[in-house]
């Protein structure tokens, strides 16, 4: 009998915390609505762009552990493929979209927007120019953050100029090779005599030997490998919750 990828005390784990998406997130617009911005266009930057990433982030989180949870065992049918694959891909542009958002909420709200290029705006470690104008403790902890940066601007550069991202339909374990490249064979065999009936029964009992795996990953050349997607897009909402929490005491501590 085939098991889910996941344990069972992870399935739980991921579940007790998709459940705090929702304050989380609401939390987080609150805080950025209600902050008393100096810039027209820091507010701008931290309503309308900061905070409308995280509603659609919230949004299309709950909707892939809604489309495909973390305990599916059989592989999912083609069109929810599809549409998981939709809401990670908007999960990716969005988390991107918001580090870049607090980058420009931090250069207006201190006016740094004269002094640095628009093209070296950012949070990344080639931004050195705002990095350089952050407090010690906050540069730090985006150093800390480097490698995350690294594996997002990877599937987000993916996502927009080379290969979009997808969820590989299944796998097959190492002990079935050999059984199901015979199965291959032998529809090609069926392809070659125009015996439709007979590859299509043989596609079927093929299709059953595959495993899902719930992975996402952009081409099979460039791509480092298979990132578990439930585990990883909890982890970047999270993870950009902290980052916007932590610019919000930089515009504190430095006014």
């Amino acid at each position: 009998m085939a098991k889910s990828y996941f344990k069972k005390k992870h399935i739980a784990n991921f579940r007790a915390k998709l459940a705090k998406v929702e304050r989380k997130a609401n939390d987080m617009l609150m805080k950025y609505t209600c902050y008393p911005w100096k810039t027209d266009r820091g507010r701008e930057y931290a309503t309308h762009g900061f905070s409308r990433r995280v509603s659609t982030l919230r949004r299309a989180l709950q909707n892939v552990y809604k489309i495909i949870p973390p305990g599916t065992v059989r592989v999912p049918s083609r069109d929810k493929l599809y549409d998981a694959q939709i809401n990670i891909q908007a999960c990716i542009a969005n988390v991107y979209g918001c580090i870049d958002n607090l980058a420009w909420v931090w250069v207006y709200e201190k006016g740094l927007d004269k002094k640095i290029p628009r093209k070296h705006v950012g949070l990344r470690n080639s931004n050195t120019h705002v990095r350089a104008s952050l407090r010690p403790a906050f540069r730090t902890y985006l150093e800390g953050r480097d490698d995350w940066m690294e594996y997002l601007v990877d599937f987000r550069d993916a996502l927009a100029h080379r290969i979009p991202l997808y969820i590989p339909p299944g796998g097959v374990p190492r002990s079935n090779i050999d059984e199901y490249n015979d199965y291959t064979s032998r529809r090609s065999e069926a392809l070659r005599r125009l015996d439709t009936a007979d590859y299509d029964r043989l596609n079927a009992e093929q299709s059953k030997m595959l495993v899902f795996q719930p992975m996402m990953t952009h081409s099979l050349i460039e791509a480092q490998g298979l990132v578990p997607f439930h585990a990883q897009l909890l982890t970047d909402f999270l993870t950009i919750e902290e980052l916007g929490n932590k610019m919000l005491d930089e515009l504190r501590g430095s006014s």
